[in-house]
């Protein structure tokens, strides 16, 4: 239960805490993981709980922002925000809306404490709602609600939403809720109800629900500044970690807020063993993951519902059905077939202990770009599954940092996965020159390296002696720089750019879920922009007219055009295709849309149902 948790004074326990993993939430964790993890991995349940609990009072009705927008319309778009947000990139995490200081309420003993909406997956009609409750005006919003209610008791605000989580029958990895509230001294000269909000942040700290406040300008009190001195501190954040007097509290909160929003989980727990009798405790992270649009679900056409699919197996000749204890794996050897049972089979691929295997330690100049077959993984001490955990880890990081060395290592993540050799390149920390924030946390990357087996021996002996004898001229040399200067970009990164596909599945998405007129529009970042375009378009036209580049004609290459027509001539002329048997010629794609033109339903979609459709339908 902590308000910034990105204020720590060591960098380990720091990046520790912008991924969510600082308290005892370590010892709450998965046993079954997914797949057969072995003693020494461990996994997190996948699925987060999320409660906005909103402040409805007086001050947040009627004080607005910079944009001239009251705060209480603000903090119901802020929840929109949140819920859409969730639907799009994580859609099985559960969400609640809280609001409290109304004049409603959804339970009599906790007065003016209203539950808006229940944990539940985020959907269409909830985010409608709240965005039809930013657009209400004063009055509509007091109907909808009820009246501003300044005596209400923040602490069964508080008690409502741990009542939520204990009502869950989910389980969940971790439980946030986001306050957002103007009030940066609650209950100023009530202590009988200073105490129980007091408790109440106590009892959240025992039962591992973060509490996260989210500072909204101005204050209650008018002033341009949330000073979490007045109560927040003292009550969610130890003496030793608190910023220090002159920082910038709001900016570190804030600050603190986009670091909660992405969240990592360790992908698996393991240990590094370093030789007989010494291992180190580690999880292994993902930093960066391929993000695609989601699979699509089958769904019964009468009720809408999901349909799970359901294989079995039958012997042949008795059409008996067969368990998998039935069931062998064979193998032909000189002829003959090898039976093995399945566990033999899994034996067989545990080859070494679940685990991280030192090997040796080699110069950082043996490892080569191109060695990277696979994503890359992070990995960091794991504290809680043994005291001084980080202390070894920091120094065998450094020691790495300071030879220039990676260690060599063999890598089985799951009991019943394959072993593979990876490196683990030392990382330093990196600090931010203007906020002295982390940007780059301390730790090894775990790379995939191939094996002996996996390289592939080309030659490119005749293409190499081409290359050599193409030599440049004096005057193309400069055309060719002075068009890369004319693209050149000072910084780049890859965070820069979006996914094309998935904003444009997501726009669309939303507009059809939420009744929009048109999809949102979104800037394609992979495209160059025309003002770039435009800067460089005098030096490409000087490199294409200086090295005599053509552009092809149409249906140069081949006979691609012409095909092409021939495939739009036969869609169009389906009938006469098929009085002269010429159907099976066709492309599925084509068949189908011929089909669908003429209003078919063949059995199924394979080419040969598809033909004799057609065939049928001309009485052929």
């Amino acid at each position: 239960c902590q308000i910034n948790q990105s204020i720590r004074n060591k960098s380990m326990a720091e990046w520790r805490g912008n991924f969510g993993i600082d308290s005892d939430e370590e010892a709450n964790i998965d046993e079954a993981g997914r797949g057969d993890d072995g003693p020494g991995s461990r996994s997190q349940p996948s699925r987060d709980g999320l409660i906005v609990l909103i402040d409805c009072r007086d001050s947040m009705r009627q004080q607005t922002n910079s944009a001239n927008q009251t705060l209480i319309k603000m903090s119901f778009k802020c929840a929109k925000t949140v819920l859409k947000r969730k639907a799009l990139a994580s859609d099985r995490d559960l969400l609640a809306v809280v609001l409290f200081g109304c004049g409603k309420c959804s339970n009599p003993d906790m007065r003016h404490v209203l539950t808006l909406q229940p944990l539940e997956q985020p959907g269409a009609d909830r985010i409608k709602q709240l965005g039809r409750l930013a657009e209400l005006d004063a009055a509509a919003l007091e109907t909808e609600i009820g009246r501003s209610a300044p005596e209400v008791s923040i602490s069964d605000a508080i008690w409502t939403c741990q009542s939520i989580f204990s009502a869950c029958t989910v389980r969940l990895g971790y439980r946030r809720i986001f306050m957002l509230t103007n009030d940066d001294n609650p209950h100023d000269g009530d202590q009988h109800k200073r105490a129980q909000l007091r408790t109440k942040i106590l009892d959240l700290q025992q039962t591992e629900i973060e509490l996260l406040i989210i500072p909204l300008l101005p204050t209650a009190s008018g002033a341009n500044l949330f000073d979490c001195r007045r109560f927040y501190f003292d009550n969610l954040l130890p003496e030793n970690e608190r910023p220090e007097q002159g920082s910038d509290l709001l900016a570190e909160l804030l600050q603190n807020v986009d670091s909660k929003a992405a969240i990592r989980r360790a992908q698996v727990r393991l240990s590094i063993r370093l030789g007989p009798g010494m291992s180190l405790p580690v999880s292994v992270y993902n930093l960066t993951r391929r993000c695609t649009v989601p699979t699509a679900e089958r769904l019964h056409r009468a009720t809408n519902e999901r349909v799970k699919r359901t294989t079995r197996k039958f012997l042949t000749d008795t059409a008996e059905v067969l368990m998998p204890t039935d069931l062998k794996k064979a193998a032909v050897v000189n002829g003959k077939k090898v039976l093995f049972e399945q566990e033999e089979v899994k034996q067989m691929r545990r080859l070494a202990e679940t685990g991280l295997s030192l090997i040796a330690f080699y110069p950082m100049s043996a490892m080569k770009s191109h060695y990277h077959i696979g994503p890359a993984s992070f990995i960091y001490p794991d504290e809680v599954a043994a005291q001084g955990s980080v202390c070894l880890f920091t120094g065998l990081l450094k020691a790495c940092l300071d030879k220039n060395r990676f260690a060599l290592c063999s890598y089985t993540p799951r009991s019943n996965a394959v072993t593979s050799l990876v490196a683990l390149l030392p990382q330093a920390e990196v600090r931010d020159p203007d906020t002295g924030a982390q940007s780059v946390p301390p730790g090894f990357h775990l790379v995939h390296l191939p094996f002996a087996d996996d390289f592939r021996k080309l030659t490119f002996d005749q293409e190499a002696d081409e290359l050599r004898k193409c030599q440049a001229a004096e005057e193309e040399l400069k055309l060719a720089g002075a068009l890369i200067e004319r693209t050149v970009a000072d910084k780049w990164s890859p965070e820069m750019h979006c996914n094309p596909a998935l904003q444009a599945y997501q726009s669309q998405l939303e507009a059809i879920a939420l009744d929009k007129a048109e999809p949102r529009q979104f800037t394609d970042t992979t495209r160059m922009s025309e003002r770039d375009i435009a800067h460089s378009a005098k030096a490409v036209d000087r490199f294409l007219k200086a090295f005599d580049i053509r552009k092809r004609s149409e249906g140069g290459v081949g006979n691609a055009a012409a095909k092409r027509a021939r495939v739009i001539d036969a869609a169009n002329d389906i009938e006469a295709e098929a009085r002269a048997g010429q159907l099976a010629k066709l492309t599925v794609p084509v068949l189908k849309e011929a089909a669908n033109g003429l209003r078919l339903k063949p059995a199924s979609q394979r080419k040969q149902d598809l033909i004799n459709a057609i065939n049928a339908h001309f009485g052929l």
